[in-house]
């Protein structure tokens, strides 16, 4: 559901009467609007959008002679949604009657060439879930220019081309990047996973290095003890057929004990390295090759 900031956010003056509400079983969907004043000075801030509907909705009744400003809600380019009107009640903005009647109304606060923004986008899907939770019939999205009866250039090509992308449809799997997000996310992909490679690779050389020594170490360990104990059991047999004479003024070597087979010779491993970050790639693939 989303949040909607009341009338009194932007200072709305009370209307004068009005159509009433929209029969439900009469709407077919809602239309997309936009201000379309020429103008390329754009309206982003709280301040700047609330100024601008109230602009709006005095030349609406006061020089259109309308019972309120035209739209249902207005969603900015911060994704914040605008209690105009309210979904309800029927607007005045899509043409005659019988399209007034038929259609909501939603307007798109863009100035001339201005793309919607992500934020615009999901709280406009968002706007028209709700919408259609009131209206289940009312599923069409269109451009003012499709329902009009006199033309229109209204909502303006970005948004007309969203439209026709599906990008204002509740539900949309599109994740709103642009090209260049795209690309930079693909990038920072790339990166981390070159960087997480050349860490494996990197560990796993290390840790064979230390097996091997070790291993090489144990060798060496077992076959001097070996050694000694073969010396040893050499040295004993030779004593022992000496004369009675020679065994008192001499004393057996004593053998050293052998490696129980049973226990595994005790490793010294090296820590693992942290893992590197994804900028600090390049610098790891340039250390590897030294």
């Amino acid at each position: 559901m989303v949040e909607y900031l009341p009338r009194s956010a932007w200072n709305a003056r009370p209307p004068n009467g009005g159509p009433g509400n929209l029969t439900v079983s009469r709407v077919e969907g809602a239309v997309i609007h936009w201000p379309g004043t020429g103008s390329t000075s754009v309206i982003h801030s709280k301040a700047a959008v609330a100024s601008a509907l109230r602009g709006w909705q005095d030349y609406h009744m006061d020089t259109r002679g309308w019972s309120d400003i035209a739209y249902q809600v207005a969603v900015d380019q911060a994704g914040r949604a605008w209690t105009l009107r309210g979904l309800r009640t029927q607007s005045g903005a899509n043409g005659d009657t019988d399209v007034n009647e038929r259609y909501g109304a939603i307007l798109l606060i863009l100035v001339t060439g201005e793309q919607p923004s992500a934020a615009m986008k999901a709280t406009t899907r968002g706007v028209i879930a709700d919408f259609r939770r009131i209206y289940p019939r009312g599923t069409a999205i269109r451009p003012h220019s499709a329902v009009r009866p006199e033309p229109t250039d209204c909502p303006g090509d970005p948004a007309r081309a969203a439209i026709a992308r599906g990008e204002f449809t509740p539900g949309h799997s599109e994740d709103d990047m642009t090209p260049a997000q795209m690309q930079e996310l693909k990038n920072f992909i790339e990166a981390r996973t070159q960087a997480y490679a050349l860490w494996t690779h990197r560990q796993l050389r290390k840790d064979l290095s230390a097996v091997v020594k070790a291993y090489a170490l144990d060798i060496k360990n077992y076959e001097r003890q070996t050694d000694a104990a073969d010396a040893a059991r050499a040295a004993a047999a030779v004593w022992a057929t000496a004369p009675p004479s020679l065994q008192a003024d001499g004393a057996a070597a004593e053998q050293p004990a052998a490696p129980d087979p049973n226990v595994d010779p005790e490793l010294s491993l090296p820590d693992l390295d942290p893992f590197p970050d994804a900028p600090a790639a390049a610098e790891a693939e340039a250390d590897a090759g030294k």
